[in-house]
């Protein structure tokens, strides 16, 4: 599909961001550091470990366990929780929870 955009305009008039924009869907854009910051940050204990079923609990973008004692993101609207960089790194791309696609 790029080469075909790229027949029709000269390769040195596209800029990156153009390139970029061809591929977008049409989804959230991504949040500032300041707006990923504001999200609330949890610390895992034995009460929040353990899901309903009394499996632990994981990060969905980087499938590790939580550790007790470790502190992660806790997303406002859905309270799916992922660790710090994990979730962070996603949220400015994205701005909507990578389990759900909740919008933030």
């Amino acid at each position: 599909m790029l080469s075909a955009v790229q027949s029709q305009m000269g390769a040195g008039e596209i800029s990156f961001e153009e390139v970029t924009s061809i591929f977008e869907t049409g989804g959230t854009k991504g949040l500032s550091g300041d707006s990923v910051e504001k999200i609330p940050k949890i610390k895992i204990t034995r009460m929040n470990n353990e899901d309903e079923s009394g499996e632990r609990v994981s990060c969905s973008v980087c499938l590790q366990d939580f550790q007790l004692g470790e502190t992660v993101r806790s997303l406002p609207h859905c309270h799916h929780m992922f660790h710090l960089p994990c979730i962070d790194k996603w949220l400015v791309r994205h701005g909507s929870c990578p389990l759900c696609r909740r919008d933030m």
